[in-house]
C-alpha cells in the first residue's frame, strides 16, 4: 500500500525521444543506475549498455532489476544474447563481422557498430540499424580521430543507401555545435556518449542534443529540466 501511494506522486516519465537517438554507457564505467534512471524518466528512447570485461551475467541481472521493466525495450546489450531474448531487451549489438547467434528469432532486433566501409559491407543483412565511428574528434577517448573527411563520410552514406543499406548512424564526437553536420551528411540519426557523461547533468545534455537535432520538431516536455 505505501509504495503504491509513493507511486502516485511520482511524475510520469516523459514521452521517448527519437529511437535515432542513441545513447551508449561508457566503457569504463563511469555511470550508474541512478543516472539511467533520470535519462530515461526524461526521454532517452534507446541506450546501448557496453560490454564490461568486469561484468557477468549476475551483473546485467542486477542492473536491470534496478531499472523499470517499461524502461527494458530501450536497452541494447553488447552481450548476453539469451538475457536479451529471456527480458525481451531492445535488442543486442555485434561485431560487424560476427554472425547471427544461433537461435536469434527474427524480431530480435541487431545492430553494429562499424569503423570502415569494409566493415559497414561485412555487416550481417538481418542488421535493423548500424553506426559509423568516428565522425568527429573523440569526446570520451583522447586521439580518437576521424579516419575520414565529412565529404568522404557522405560519399559513403550516399553509396551505403545506394546499395539497400539499413538506417546508419553517427557516433564520435557529436555535440549540439556539430550535429546539423552530421544531418547533411546524410546520417539517419546520432549516438552519443561523452557528450553526455561528461557534462556535469547529462539529462540536461541529451536533451541539447535532442533539440540541437530535431529543431523545432523537439518534444514537448511535460517538466524543466
Amino acid at each position: 500500500m505505501l509504495k503504491f501511494i509513493k507511486e502516485l506522486f511520482v511524475p510520469s516519465p516523459e514521452a521517448p525521444a527519437p529511437d535515432s537517438l542513441v545513447l551508449f554507457t561508457p566503457n569504463d564505467g563511469s555511470w550508474n543506475v541512478k543516472q539511467v534512471r533520470r535519462l530515461f524518466d526524461a526521454g532517452v528512447g534507446r541506450l546501448h549498455v557496453q560490454y564490461r570485461r568486469d561484468w557477468q551475467l549476475k551483473d546485467y541481472e542486477d542492473f536491470l532489476k534496478n531499472i523499470p521493466e517499461t524502461f527494458w525495450p530501450r536497452i541494447v546489450l553488447e552481450d548476453q544474447p539469451e538475457l536479451v531474448l529471456s527480458c525481451k531487451l531492445g535488442g543486442l549489438q555485434i561485431h560487424p563481422t560476427e554472425r547471427v547467434p544461433r537461435r536469434w528469432p527474427k524480431h530480435g532486433v541487431l545492430s553494429a557498430k562499424c569503423h570502415s566501409y569494409d566493415e559497414l559491407l561485412a555487416v550481417d543483412k538481418s542488421c535493423r540499424y548500424v553506426f559509423l565511428t568516428p565522425i568527429f574528434e573523440s569526446v570520451s577517448k583522447k586521439d580518437h580521430r576521424p579516419r575520414r573527411t565529412v565529404r568522404e563520410y557522405a560519399v559513403i552514406l550516399e553509396r551505403w543507401k545506394s546499395e539497400g543499406g539499413c538506417p546508419a548512424y553517427a557516433l564520435g564526437g557529436i555535440t549540439p555545435e556539430n550535429i546539423g553536420e552530421v544531418r547533411e551528411m546524410g546520417f539517419d540519426g546520432a549516438a552519443f556518449i561523452g557528450s553526455v557523461w561528461k557534462e556535469k547533468d547529462p539529462v540536461r545534455a541529451f536533451l541539447d542534443l535532442e533539440r540541437a537535432w530535431s529543431g523545432r520538431d523537439a518534444r514537448k516536455l511535460k517538466r524543466k529540466y
